[in-house]
């Protein structure tokens, strides 16, 4: 388990064609894959990774973050993986290419909100209320468990996306439920990334990370909306999703999600 000091600053459709000819020529309609009326307020676990590829201690917690993603006990149930890769390790050697201040900022202010030690990587949190070490098997499954045992607050009648010309992805969504001084967070991933590491404490790895957060946009909830993702940086069409998930804008507990992924 790697510490750092508080200090450090620190979420598609499958998009088809339509027409005739034209069709391949740029025209895409969103299809929604979350169905209206189906699984509402179902319990749900977000599961949100901190983790660096410049840490030794976070390979262990990587694997573990993709062997629940892949569990097919897990197949049913709504549980979220996101992998936010911090920043502040980078000066050990190697400058991990998918971390982000903003992402250490995310971990610094939970940090603060739940009275914790310190930042420091591997750490996982669940539903935004639940910290400990992420390559904790026992703890994560104690997490999941509890998560899966607590109703959705808010539900997702709606998440389409579309992947558009130049990488743009746009996202429109619907909510249901008692929607109030919450924020929505929308996280734009890659599926999976494999980088053979050259320097620093995992110097002549190969690391396999899945679910990488490259873009986290933050915006207040309302009924329905839209964001947009710029081009960069983005993930092909195919190893690209969204994860979208409700926090409370006063706290950090997670009270509705959903995701969605490109064909």
């Amino acid at each position: 388990m790697k510490y750092a000091a508080i200090g450090f600053a620190i979420i598609a459709i499958s998009a088809a064609a339509i027409g005739l000819q034209k069709a391949a020529e740029h025209v895409k309609e969103p299809v929604s894959l979350v169905s209206a009326g189906t699984g509402k307020f179902e319990p749900l676990a977000v599961l949100e990774l901190f983790t660096s590829q410049g840490c030794s201690s976070c390979p262990s917690a990587d694997k573990l973050l993709s062997q629940t993603i892949h569990d097919d006990n897990n197949k049913a149930k709504k549980i979220y993986a996101l992998s936010f890769h911090v920043d502040y390790w980078n000066r050990l050697g190697w400058t991990d290419p998918f971390s982000s201040a903003a992402f250490s900022k995310r971990q610094t202010e939970y940090v603060s909100a739940l009275h914790s030690e310190g930042a420091y990587t591997p750490q996982m949190i669940i539903n935004g209320t639940e910290e400990f070490v992420g390559s904790d098997k026992t703890s994560l499954s104690k997490g999941i468990s509890a998560a899966l045992n607590t109703k959705a607050e808010l539900s997702f009648t709606k998440l389409n996306a579309v992947y558009e010309d130049k990488g743009v992805i746009r996202v429109d969504y619907e909510l249901e439920g008692n929607i109030t001084a919450e924020k929505i967070n929308f996280a734009l991933v890659s599926l999976g990334e494999t980088t053979a590491i050259r320097r620093g404490e995992n110097g002549g790895l190969v690391l396999k990370n899945e679910n990488i957060v490259r873009q986290l946009l933050t915006e207040k909830a309302l009924s329905s909306g839209r964001v947009e993702f710029a081009s960069t940086p983005a993930p092909t069409k195919a190893n690209a999703a969204v994860i979208a998930f409700v926090q409370e804008a006063n706290g950090t507990r997670i009270v509705g999600a959903a995701m969605a992924t490109f064909n």
